[in-house]
């Protein structure tokens, strides 16, 4: 199927940039488009334009239009526009925020495209779609999953000799490192980009390269490299056409200025960078302006204009849920008011920032459910339309191979229903066949995904508990010395010392608190000693609480060495169980049992609490027993769940070893 090439020209003008003061011009040039389209291929390409610039002015609106275009296209075997359409939804969900919906989208999108014939532009929407994954993924904070699509993006663009794809998708990738503060390999990528241009593209589409290459260089103190991309920037000046370039260009010039001490024009330069942001509507930058407008007056001791400029990045990041951005707004602020004595409200925002992290693993575990369900669904809709398709062609065709055989083998009815019967046979047994290789795949991958969720929640808490007790440790322990310091310059009544004592205590209790947090996080005993010893400590730990009696017992477990990810999950499902156990038990006492035996490891869990039915468990949605299932299932185990009212509980767990 083709399309006009005035079509296409009209849809990359009116979309690829959308301008609030002239849609109402666009919507005017799009619908007149519609109204004159020659066939109804042309027709739904020109309303799935339109549907990306009424987005700005109606979300639903548009949403309702590209779900009715898909119908009809889907309908109508227009694969290409049912495409188009897929990809246009995953990018206004994007402009929205909803970074979710767009990935569930583009998935979608991608899935048909590849259904496309042969030829340039099925790669090049590969590569645009695998582009756009990439920046949904980064900014739910799932970086993983956003290298990996740009790396599909990089191949597809690079085996097609795309520069312009290169360009961008290079550009894009920088900015998973500048998001989490990695600048020498965000610097690394920025130059393939530049690389990537070469003299094929104007001069305007290399200043975003070039501006952040400086940027990037100057906070790295690379001055004099800094400055030669500042130089190309500066020549480019006066091509500079969109207000998002105006952004970058100021953006340099301020790191620029504020890298050679030069405060005052730092902050000119940033704040020109602040309102370019603004006009371009751009959530992003703003929050990124924003933050480092306030770091520019703590710097100059202007407190007030700094909280006041820390507020508008939290708040864009936090509407917008830009979860990279978070982290470091929060720690910034949290530093801005350590540094002006208000410990206070810097505990405040540590503990928030804790908070947001344990958070954002739920979160991220949520996420990656949701898209693999939205994943099963969407194959399984597209899987029943194929069988029914391939069950009436293999129907027709068995219809068509009797008749003949009846006419040619008339006198061999009884050959012949044998032939068809053994055949049906075997057919059925290749189909069971393929069927289990289908089932086993399906699993294989489960393990797969789940593997890397547990892994990354793993490395999550090592690197929060390592921040929690190296920062947040750090800075308590430094307030203790210095309340100590104080005391003895100082000459107090009675009182005073009794109140300061007490208020010294409550310093090592929360010590002592940060460290059992950090400790519950990633135990040094599990990765020093093992298994083992890291069950028998955490047994003892909340045995000696009082919280709960607990008796650990380990059998045959002498000389042991358990492959580290299964020895972390275990602990953790224990942990979670027990947990459980002092959460809705009610229970006094409880047994933890850890048995090598034959190849197989056991984990038994016992309480004398009030018990539960046990049928409850397959509706229950609670994130906790998810997690429990999860687990076990990765490291293909069984679970078997006793329990009745007042009978207490018992689970035990097998797994091969």
């Amino acid at each position: 199927m083709k399309v006009c090439s005035y079509i296409l020209t009209i849809l990359s003008v009116l979309c690829t940039s959308i301008d609030l003061p002239a849609q109402s011009y666009q919507i005017d040039s799009l619908t007149l488009a519609i109204k004159n389209a020659k066939s109804d291929s042309e027709r739904l390409f020109l309303r799935t334009g339109l549907s990306r610039v009424n987005s700005k002015l109606n979300f639903a609106q548009a949403q309702n239009e590209l779900n009715e275009i898909k119908k009809i296209s889907l309908e109508k075997k227009m694969y290409t526009i049912y495409s188009y359409a897929l990809n246009t939804n995953g990018a206004i969900c994007y402009e929205k925020g909803d970074y979710l919906n767009a990935i569930i989208h583009y998935q979608e999108a991608e899935r048909f495209t590849l259904q496309l014939p042969e030829g340039k532009n099925k790669f090049r929407k590969l590569g645009e779609l695998y582009n756009d994954l990439g920046a949904s993924y980064s900014l739910i904070n799932d970086l993983g999953y956003a290298q990996k699509y740009y790396a599909r993006s990089i191949e597809i663009f690079e085996k097609n000799k795309d520069s312009v794809g290169l360009v961008l998708t290079y550009f894009n990738l920088a900015f998973i490192f500048i998001d989490i503060q990695e600048w020498e390999k965000a610097l690394y990528y920025l130059k393939k980009s530049i690389v990537c241009a070469g003299s094929n593209l104007q001069n305007p589409e290399l200043l975003s390269s070039y501006a952040r290459a400086a940027a990037i260089s100057f906070k790295l103190k690379k001055l004099k490299e800094g400055k030669g991309f500042l130089d190309k920037c500066k020549k480019q000046a006066a091509l500079i056409e969109l207000d998002l370039d105006r952004i970058y260009y100021h953006n340099a010039y301020g790191e620029y200025y504020y890298a050679i001490g030069k405060v005052e024009a730092a902050l000119a330069s940033h704040m020109s960078a602040y309102k370019y942001s603004v006009l371009w509507k751009d959530p992003y930058y703003i929050a990124d302006e924003a933050l480092d407008i306030g770091k520019i007056y703590t710097k100059t001791g202007k407190n007030d204009s700094a909280e006041q400029y820390f507020r508008i990045a939290y708040d864009t990041a936090t509407a917008y849920n830009y979860m990279p951005k978070i982290r470091f707004i929060l720690n910034e602020w949290a530093a801005y008011y350590s540094n002006a004595g208000n410990y206070k409200r810097a505990y405040e925002l540590r503990t928030q920032l804790l908070n947001f992290s344990d958070s954002l693993i739920t979160l991220q575990n949520h996420n990656h459910i949701l898209l693999f369900d939205a994943a099963y669904q969407s194959i399984f809709k597209e899987n029943q339309i194929i069988q029914l398709v391939s069950d009436k062609k293999m129907q027709q065709l068995s219809i068509e191979q009797k008749s003949t055989l009846n006419y040619i083998l008339v006198g061999s009815a009884v050959i012949f229903l044998l032939i068809s019967l053994l055949s049906y046979r075997n057919y059925k047994h290749k189909q069971k066949l393929q069927q289990q290789k289908i089932d086993t795949l399906e699993t294989e991958k489960q393990l797969t995904a789940t593997e890397a969720v547990l892994k990354g929640e793993e490395q999550e808490r090592t690197r929060l508990a390592k921040d929690l007790h190296d920062g947040l440790g750090g800075m308590l322990s430094g307030i203790k010395y210095s309340l100590n310091t104080m005391k003895r310059n100082l000459i107090m009544t009675p009182d005073n010392v009794e109140a300061f004592e007490r208020s010294m205590d409550m310093l090592d209790s929360s010590i002592k608190e940060m460290r059992r947090v950090a400790h519950n996080m990633m135990p040094e005993a599990l990765v020093k000693f093992g298994l083992d010893t890291a069950l028998k400590d955490f047994c003892n730990d909340i045995d000696q609480s009082g919280a709960l009696q607990v008796n650990y017992q380990s059998i045959g477990m002498e000389n042991v060495v358990v492959e580290q990810t299964t020895a972390i999950t275990i602990y953790r499902i224990v942990q979670e169980l027990i947990n459980n156990t002092m959460k809705h038990a009610a229970a006094k006492t409880a047994i933890v049992q850890l048995t090598k035996s034959d190849g197989h490891l056991s984990i038994t869990v016992e309480d004398d609490g009030k018990g539960f039915d046990t049928s409850m468990l397959d509706k229950s949605r609670g994130i906790g027993w998810i997690n429990i299932q999860n687990r076990v299932e990765f490291l293909q185990g069984t679970l078997d769940v006793k329990s009745g009212k007042e009978k207490g509980t018992s689970v035990l767990i097998e797994i091969g070893v």
